[in-house]
This record gives structure tokens, sequence and C-alpha cells, in this order.
């Protein structure tokens, strides 16, 4: 499947950015060299709920609060948001992961109102993707200022829960 511009509920254009876990963040809005990529047909992930937790980063507990807020989230909105972590992004844009994702599960559907972190540890990257219908109200600048000032320092001192938990609710209350 290729993707471009414009074309899925989430777009790249509604993406916003990427940031190294442990590293210098990426700059919002500027346009990538992966704007048309191509993806394989079926993800090597199923969805697992609230949290697919594919790279095990989470324990039992942490999996639970996480939900918790994104329920929170859901229940104060009406908007969807799920966290996804892989173990390797194998090669592939996360920002097409991201996409990829929300559109496979029909994350915010209908309305493209739905939010997908995504976590690849190998990579030390994390996506947040809001749909179409969000990119107003979270524009990427918010999302980038989301990712760095409350995620990433949690996600450097290994606190993936806390940096998540923190980013979801300051997103909840962009809404």
């Amino acid at each position: 499947m290729i993707l471009t511009r414009g074309l899925s509920a989430l777009g790249i254009a509604a993406l916003c950015v990427a940031a190294g876990l442990m590293g210098a963040p990426a700059v919002a809005g500027e346009p990538t060299e992966t704007a048309q990529i191509v993806l394989p047909s079926s993800l090597p992930i199923a969805r697992d709920g609230w949290v697919t937790d594919a790279a095990a980063l989470f324990t039992p507990d942490q999996r639970h609060q996480i939900e918790r807020r994104l329920v929170a989230l859901q229940a104060a909105t009406g908007r969807e948001a799920i966290v996804v972590t892989v173990p390797s992004l194998d090669g592939q844009d996360i920002a097409g992961y991201a996409s990829e994702l929300g559109d496979r599960w029909a994350v915010g559907a209908p309305g493209a109102e739905g939010i997908v972190i995504l976590l690849a540890p190998r990579e030390q990257l994390v996506r947040i993707a809001v749909g179409q219908g969000l990119a107003a109200a979270i524009p990427d600048d918010d999302c980038q200022a989301i990712i760095d000032t409350l995620m990433l320092p949690q996600f450097r001192n290994g606190l993936f829960e806390a940096g998540l938990v923190a980013g979801i609710a300051e997103l909840e209350g962009r809404l």
C-alpha cells in the first residue's frame, strides 16, 4: 500500500513529529524524505485493546495505569487514543507505521479523530499521530512540546509509563 500526504485517515500531513527517545528531538512540521512510503500489506502486530505492548515495556500494573488514562481521555473528550510499542520498526518509517496502525485499526473512526502514540525502543523513536479531524486542535508544534517536555525526560530515565501518562493527560487537556 502506498500512502501519500492526506490520503490516510490519520494522514501523514496530520502526524505529529517523531523524536528520539534518548537523543535530540526532530523538528516539528518539517517535511520528511518519506512522504511517500510503501508498507507491508499486514502489520506484524495485532491490536490488544488500549495498549498494545509488543515490545514488552510494561508490567501488568503499568499497562493498567496507562489504560486508565486512555479510558479517562475518551470519557472526557469522546476521542479514542491508543498506545503501541513495537520491538522494532524493521526499517519502516515511524510516521507511516503509526498512520497505518491508525487506519487499519480504525482508531478514532468515524471522523478521523483518533490518536496513536507509537514507541519503537530499538530505534529510540516515539511518535504522536493525530487524525485529520484533530489536526487543528493538536497541531505538530503541540505534539512536539508534549514529547519534548513531558515524555522524553521520563523516557530517558526509563520511566515509560510516567512519560505516557503525562503525555496523555496533556493531550486530553488540549481537546
